[in-house]
């Protein structure tokens, strides 16, 4: 497979790096316990949860959605280090 160049990679480059600390610092929050998050931390996803009206990201998250999170902490987050 052929290594890509220009636009193409660094459209690629953008997206994973964009993707590393919003995974950990942001998606994180629910699944992680909320004490490791500094306060100005938790204030963005609660403000995110409340304007944007979503449900999932409300604390304490449900069960199922705090799964999904840990499977893309546990494999895509390692996996944007990787691509970058």
């Amino acid at each position: 497979m052929p290594t890509l160049q220009g636009h193409t990679r660094t459209a690629f480059l953008c997206f994973f790096i964009s993707h590393i600390p919003i995974t950990f610092l942001i998606d994180g929050q629910a699944f992680f316990p909320r004490h490791y998050y500094p306060q100005v931390l938790r204030d963005v996803g609660d403000w995110y949860a409340i304007t944007f009206k979503d449900k999932l990201m409300t604390h304490p998250p449900q069960p199922w959605f705090s799964s999904l999170v840990s499977l893309e902490v546990l494999f895509q987050l390692p996996f944007f280090l990787v691509a970058v």
